[in-house]
């Protein structure tokens, strides 16, 4: 009972941390199952209950490991251990392929399959997010061009404003009209003038943000309130665009400080490579909580001018912001259908791995269980021949033996005590009505004491 809880306490263990520590959920799993099925070299209930635990959680660990290869070192590590250990400590060579079998079947399958759907994942993932991009990028030209014609819009009908101002102006100051046409040519003018005024408003609304003055890093800082220790590494002046990024980037990531972790002390470093890095310490206490759309507008930010972002929490419990930044930004001139067929291609390519890996783990098993039961059959004969001729008592060098024995060893047959027993093949082919018939010598101080004929035909 021991055994079992113990068992079921890795596997569980294993599940648990599988999504963030997937080598090592995967090593405790193929360890555990090695070990159950070493002990007894045979697959019993224990064995067979653990198998189907095993594939999942092999699958698992494809799915959630970002670089397969320490998952891959796990395997092939658990592969050789359990073939070292079987050949020399627990069966022999036909321990060692069905240990080969099963880290195959329950183990290496699984994971090429889960790898398979984690890059299925990922490349689904690139083709919504490059569906996005091209929303924003269609919307960023529209606000270009909504901007150019809000300034044609101010410079012509702005213009016609002015001269009817002027124009309204100067028949105010006819000396031929009346006292009510002045008056009226006044409240003209001053329609007019009006008019033009919330035209130039409607036009600053309406034009991007191109001409504004950037705020530096050192005033959002200064404006945030909080105690910042700011490295600016960047003594070199910055693009319009990426310097308006930068600015946004801080000034988010320091409202959420504000937000979340009041008090907190906060570093904000910019190197000379436009390297951005806004972090916090642990809050003192939790206050807000964020829908965490003001990281995702940055994120997409970010994107559009090229850059990569990352927002994570350390490993000190506090959380940092993240932004690589281009010097210019950078122009997405890949088409859709270019996208798509490389998008195409890699989950074709993922496939094939995974198909691959499949038939070969397959195909070796198939191929070299046969052939090792005809290996083993064919090396280890002792033919009926040499079983009459071997005698009570002969020496062990004396004998015609094969140079090798089966390792076929049958369970549950009582040998003679103090001696040593060895088993042979009777038929050379291990596939007919026979093939479970074993030949057994036990030999005492190397001499033959006891020779049987073991009759299983049920196997």
């Amino acid at each position: 009972m021991w055994e079992v809880l113990l068992y079921l306490v890795l596997f569980v263990t294993a599940f648990v941390v599988v999504r963030n520590r997937p080598a090592v959920a995967l090593g405790t799993a193929l360890g555990a199952w090695l070990v159950c099925y070493l002990v007894s070299v045979e697959f019993d209930v224990e064995v067979l209950a653990l198998a189907p635990a095993l594939a999942l959680l092999s699958f698992l660990a494809g799915r959630h490991a970002g670089d397969p290869r320490p998952t891959a070192i796990a395997l092939t590590v658990a592969e050789v251990v359990g073939v070292v250990v079987a050949l020399t400590e627990r069966g022999g060579s036909d321990t060692a392929l069905a240990v080969t079998s099963g880290v195959g079947v329950l183990g290496v399958v699984p994971w090429a399959f889960g790898r398979f759907r984690r890059r299925y994942a990922e490349l689904q993932e690139v083709g919504w997010e490059h569906a996005s991009l091209l929303e924003r990028d269609a919307e960023n030209a529209r606000n270009s061009e909504r901007a150019r014609l809000a300034g044609e819009m101010h410079d012509l009908v702005g213009h016609e404003l002015a001269r009817a101002a002027l124009l309204v102006g100067a028949l105010e100051l006819e000396p031929t009209l009346t006292a009510h046409q002045r008056e009226a040519a006044k409240t003209a003018r001053a329609s007019v003038t009006a008019a033009a005024e919330r035209l130039a408003d409607v036009m600053q609304v309406l034009r991007a943000d191109e001409d504004e003055p950037v705020a530096t890093i050192e005033e959002v800082v200064a404006r945030s309130g909080l105690r910042v220790t700011l490295v600016n590494g960047r003594k070199t002046g910055i693009d319009g665009i990426i310097a308006r990024t930068v600015h946004r980037v801080v000034a988010e990531a320091l409202t959420n400080v504000i937000k979340h972790a009041p008090g907190a002390e906060v570093t904000v470093t910019l190197t000379a490579n436009l390297d951005l890095r806004v972090t916090n310490g642990p809050a003192p206490r939790t206050h807000a909580v964020g829908s965490g759309k003001g990281l995702v507008g940055l994120a997409e930010r970010v994107a559009l001018v090229g850059g990569w972002f990352e927002a994570a929490p350390t490993d000190e419990g506090g959380f940092e912001v993240r932004a690589k930044l281009p010097e210019r930004p950078l122009p997405r001139t890949t088409p859709t259908h270019v996208r798509r067929e490389r998008t195409e291609e890699e989950i074709r390519k993922s496939a094939r791995r995974t198909v691959l890996i499949t038939s070969v783990v397959c195909a070796g098993i198939a191929i070299g269980v046969p052939g090792y039961m005809v290996f083993d059959a064919v090396t280890s004969v002792l033919t009926e021949q040499q079983f009459d001729r071997a005698a009570l008592g002969q020496h062990e060098d004396d004998l015609d033996l094969p140079l090798r024995t089966r390792v076929d060893n049958p369970l549950g047959v009582t040998t003679p005590e103090d001696t040593e027993c060895r088993y042979y093949s009777t038929h050379a082919n291990p596939f007919d009505g026979n093939r479970h018939d074993l030949h057994r010598l036990c030999f005492r101080d190397d001499r033959l004491v006891s020779k049987t004929w073991l009759v299983r035909r049920s196997g």
